[in-house]
């Protein structure tokens, strides 16, 4: 069953292992036709997460996973700054009274400002499968992001080392002494606009280092639209004339392999308008 050690040892504390419907421990000699049964929620440690209601959009849910389309400006999970009000808190809301239980772990862990597919398991169990899930290699982790200006070649792989800037600093650059970071790219539009070139990027992840996407792009002289971190004065200006409230990076698609039913799961989550704007010529 893939269960680790730890879970284990608080599974047989909470007497959550049962064989024909009778509590056992972990070595019991099971009997053919024997059922084993383990409550696997018992074995969940205590959170501090609060659950709230707010506003979701659902993608999938089955009985360990949850996926929800992320709007901008929302924490996926809660910092040492802020307890309440995330994504994370609106799930465990819903769960709390869906089914009983306000238990939500984050898989996936989007930008405040990303949109897109996030995914949460419902018990720290299928937390630990599903990030070993989305690890292995034929899990897809797809992106779409705004750009400033036209990159070239117009397809290709960005394999760039990132660092964080300095101790306490959440900025992260290129460096030769940072993390091995790789992201492949694909030029799906250029536009021409008043306020200068852009493009519309679909890019996929090899590794998943934090900020990769808007570092590599930032580093390339094509930074994000929208982004207040990692910008230029020049996508500054583009991303104010288009109304860009937020960085235009979306978390389009997640594909994997279900961790307990080898089926796989294909999550897209719809574009945010402005992305549909800039498809139709901002028409």
């Amino acid at each position: 069953l893939r269960i680790s050690a730890a879970v284990t040892r608080r599974l047989k504390q909470a007497g959550a292992i049962c064989a024909g419907g009778v509590q056992v421990y972990t070595d019991h000699a099971i009997a053919t036709g024997e059922t084993v049964e383990i409550n696997i929620m018992a074995a969940e440690p205590p959170s501090d997460l609060v659950p709230e209601t707010g506003p979701l959009d659902i993608l999938f849910e089955d009985a360990g996973l949850i996926a929800v389309n992320k709007p901008a400006g929302v924490l996926t999970h809660p910092s040492r700054a802020r307890y309440t009000g995330t994504l994370s808190n609106f799930v465990a809301g819903y769960l709390a009274q869906s089914a009983g239980s306000g238990c939500c772990h984050a898989v996936n862990r989007l930008d405040r400002d990303t949109t897109g597919v996030a995914l949460f398991a419902k018990n720290s169990y299928m937390k630990a499968l599903a990030s070993e899930a989305l690890a292995a290699p034929d899990a897809v982790k797809e992106y779409t992001a705004a750009v400033f200006g036209v990159i070239k070649p117009p397809a290709g792989t960005i394999d760039l080392p990132i660092r964080r800037l300095k101790e306490m600093d959440m900025r992260r650059i290129v460096s030769p002494d940072g993390q091995r970071a790789v992201t492949h790219y694909k030029t799906e539009l250029a536009l021409e606009t008043a306020g200068g070139a852009l493009s519309l990027l679909r890019l996929t992840l090899e590794t998943g280092r934090t900020h990769q996407i808007r570092v590599h792009c930032h580093h390339l002289g094509h930074p994000v639209l929208g982004d207040v971190l990692y910008y230029t004065a020049e996508s500054a200006a583009l991303s104010q004339r288009l109304g860009a409230a937020s960085q235009l990076l979306h978390a389009r698609r997640l594909t994997f392999s279900h961790p307990l039913t080898g089926r796989r799961i294909d999550l897209e989550a719809p574009e945010p308008e402005l992305f549909c704007r800039l498809r139709g010529g901002l028409e």
